[in-house]
């Protein structure tokens, strides 16, 4: 009969030695011990036990339980109350039971495990034809079902996040494409229920969609390939009234458990509100730039007015000027000897002619400072400021002043109007000078870096700026006056105090706005001024400015 027969004492139990069993119960166990499918037999009034080598890994870590030849009873009182009574019924009526997956927690390895089975109880007749026992088959199902389980929670949350989610999800099978899975969030989109489209084609719930989406439907099912589409009009017929607007669309390919397409999964979010704010925003932008760019053109036509009146009235005053100059040297010679009251009157007619004719030449020449867009060239600071140096040798020297500088930059700039910006600069330096203290001016430069230029939001930070300085040690102003010093015709001091026309540091003002650059002045009273140049390195940033 077997190792295991022959090696267990079966004396001790309620069927006695081998040597006296039935025919039939021998020839169920030499089934049961010779099959490599799990079995075991209840054999008696007792149910005594008896099981086979492919069974023992379901017994635990240690392949053994003290079933065999014991009560199943005695031995299992944790299933009992669920087997018990299908034994009993298999051997009172002999017809047999059968399980799938069925669970049936018992003791192994050490605690209560809960065990999965497929399993079949079939009645054993003794040699008297009487049911005396049951044959049992059965297999271990715990990690099938476990991973069914597992499959079936994951279907599940999918289901949940599908139906919970906030943008519209449907799932459409094979080429009628059936719907087989949709969330509410869809239905409120297209005007139907979730009942309405579950298990019936698409097309058929909503018919007037097939011909804007059957083609994109067919291509990802056929290609495996999915398509995004951003802001696509779409429209349903819900109750008999015209529903349209803008979906986000993703179409993505459906596969089944072996890896080829069923389907297509759409993905829609209806971006209505915001395509219609885009494009109200777009028409809003479209209005102001066809103002501002009829505005642009206004301004232009005047300014264009403005310089060209500045230009016939300085270049007018400038003959009658002349004629005052002239008239009065032919006065002051006819009369010979003047009396000094004659003489002051005189000087005061000179003197308020020369201002008027400088003035008037100040205004010609700002009025000019944006006619010089095609003169743009390399340009090197340095040598402009040697010319202005040698221009101004004389005063320099009267002064007793001293000018450094040192490695400046070349630039894409108006030559000419650079060595306005800074003769202008130098001038001032020159003039605005403390009693008893030389003149010290020094102009520097370096580039700006990134974060230095941020601070500077009228400048354009894809371009690359020089920061150069021109600073003096004369008697500087008050930080208040920082911006009015660059207005037209704004003067600090009186003409009798310093000569000029106010005209100077507004025409720097305007020169680095032809060149799409900035100057400002930081100073305290008594103790010099520094005027900060920002000037980009190159004027091709600006091809579409129609500033030069």
């Amino acid at each position: 009969m077997g190792a295991l027969t022959r090696s267990f004492d079966w004396s001790q139990t309620p069927i006695g030695p081998p040597d006296q069993w039935q025919q039939s119960l021998r020839t169920t166990l030499g089934i049961v011990l010779h099959s490599a499918f799990p079995m075991f037999l209840f054999w008696g009034d007792d149910l005594i036990c008896f099981y086979n080598d492919a069974f023992r890994p379901s017994l635990g870590a240690e392949g053994k339980h003290p079933a065999l030849g014991k009560k199943g009873k005695e031995v299992w009182p944790e299933i009992w109350d669920f087997i018990g009574p299908l034994l009993n019924k298999v051997m009172t009526s002999g017809e047999p039971v059968w399980f799938e997956d069925q669970l049936v927690p018992f003791f192994r390895n050490g605690k209560i495990e809960d065990i999965y089975w497929t399993f079949s109880y079939s009645p054993v007749y003794d040699d008297s034809g009487q049911v005396n026992g049951v044959f049992v088959t059965c297999t271990e199902t715990t990690q099938k079902v476990m991973i069914f389980n597992r499959l079936h929670d994951s279907e599940r949350r999918f289901q949940n996040l599908v139906v919970n989610a906030t943008v519209g999800i449907i799932v459409l099978i094979g080429e009628d494409m059936v719907v087989e899975i949709v969330n509410d969030a869809y239905g409120q989109l297209v005007g139907r229920s979730r009942e309405e489209l579950l298990g019936k084609p698409l097309f058929s719930v909503i018919p007037e969609t097939e011909p804007h989406f059957r083609d994109l439907l067919d291509a990802v099912r056929t290609t495996g390939e999915p398509i995004f589409l951003s802001e696509h009009p779409y429209f349903v017929f819900v109750d008999a009234e015209k529903k349209e607007g803008f979906l986000n669309l993703v179409y993505q390919p459906y596969r089944a458990d072996d890896g080829k397409v069923h389907g297509v999964m759409i993905l829609c979010q209806d971006v209505t509100v915001q395509v219609i704010a885009k494009l109200k925003m777009e028409e809003i932008v479209a209005e102001r730039t066809q103002e501002l760019a009829s505005a642009n053109r206004h301004l232009q036509r005047s300014n264009a007015e403005l310089a060209q009146f500045a230009y016939i009235a300085s270049h007018d005053l400038q003959e009658p000027l002349r004629k005052v100059a002239t008239f009065t040297q032919m006065l002051e010679a006819e009369l010979g000897g003047t009396t000094d009251r004659q003489r002051n009157y005189l000087d005061k007619i000179k003197n308020a002619s020369s201002r008027m004719l400088l003035l008037i030449r100040d205004v010609l020449t700002f009025s000019q400072l944006a006619r010089d867009s095609d003169l743009v060239t390399q340009t090197d600071l340095g040598t402009v400021l040697d010319n202005i140096v040698d221009d101004l040798e004389l005063l320099i020297d009267q002064k007793h002043a001293s000018i450094t500088y040192k490695r400046l930059p070349v630039v894409e700039a108006v030559p000419l109007q650079m060595a306005q910006l800074f003769g202008n600069l130098i001038s001032n330096a020159l003039k605005f000078t403390r009693n008893g203290v030389d003149p010290i001016i020094s102009v520097s430069a370096e580039m700006l870096d990134k974060t230095a230029l941020k601070s500077y939001p009228m400048l354009d930070t894809r371009c690359a700026y020089h920061h150069l300085q021109v600073s003096d040690n004369g008697i500087g102003f008050e930080q208040v006056y920082a911006e009015q010093i660059f207005e037209i015709f704004q003067r600090l001091h009186g003409k009798k105090d310093f000569e000029g026309t106010g005209i100077g540091l507004a025409m720097c003002k305007k020169i680095l706005q032809n060149h799409h650059g900035h100057i400002h002045a930081t100073s305290t009273e008594g103790k010099g001024a520094t005027f900060h140049i920002l000037i980009p390195e190159n004027q091709s940033c600006f091809a579409d400015s129609s500033t030069l």
